[in-house]
């Protein structure tokens, strides 16, 4: 959608429901520009050589006025086709750091996908809550990803090999209680403990892998029915 409606759009949801996963694979899938905040990126100076870098600009200058311009001519959509950028972790500017890069989006109106936990913004100084109304006016969409259910962590352990109603059932009870995050990577240690990365994941792989990763037999209570 943001390639087509020519605003921003917004995907906020809960950690740990592969929002981060997910983004890459599409960034990667259509060959976008992706990058994550960070504390080191969510200033405005980070926030200048993180978007460039995406974009295979790397650059030395630290002044503000130098990589405004490169990011600039950069994100200039009247000379050449600029892929969308994916931001994630968005909420960890703040509210001014985030309208700078909203303003480079109106002037030249390249696809932005903003991804987050929440829907709240950091917030440095209180003169941030007046940035606030003209942010949420420039994004095109908001979507909200709810947690995953039964039938999700079921659907996914199929794309792992896992092999017995009672495997499934177990990756189900673990996802619902820890995350999708948590579970994927259950799943990628199971594949990784059988032979070479090869065959079907079964429930004694599960329980095995999981008592070898939390180093205690009491985790696999994590994988009984969530009551």
């Amino acid at each position: 959608m943001a390639c087509t409606i020519g605003y921003p759009v917004r995907v906020v949801g809960d950690a740990g429901i592969g929002k981060t996963t997910a983004l890459r694979m599409v960034a990667a899938e259509i060959e976008a520009a992706h990058c994550e905040v960070t504390q080191h990126t969510k200033l405005l100076t980070g926030m200048y050589r993180m978007v460039l870098n995406a974009y295979g600009i790397h650059t030395e200058s630290h002044f503000i006025d130098v990589l405004a311009r490169q990011l600039r001519n950069r994100l200039d959509t009247t000379t050449r086709t600029v892929p969308p950028l994916f931001v994630g972790e968005y909420q960890t500017f703040s509210a001014t750091v985030l309208r700078e890069l909203l303003h480079f989006q109106e002037q030249s109106g390249f696809p932005l996908l903003l991804v987050g936990n929440s829907e709240r913004l950091a917030q440095s100084t209180a003169k941030d809550a007046n940035a606030l109304e003209q942010i949420y006016s420039r994004i095109g969409a908001t979507f909200k990803i709810e947690k995953p259910t039964d039938a999700d962590f079921r659907s996914i352990a199929v794309e792992y090999n896992v092999e017995g109603k009672e495997a499934y059932s177990a990756i189900a009870n673990y996802g619902l209680r820890t995350s999708l995050r948590a579970a994927c990577h259950l799943l990628e240690t199971c594949v990784i403990a059988t032979t070479q990365g090869v065959g079907s994941i079964r429930l004694s792989h599960i329980e095995t892998t999981l008592m070898g990763m939390r180093s205690s037999r009491d985790a696999l209570k994590l994988l009984s029915p969530v009551t």
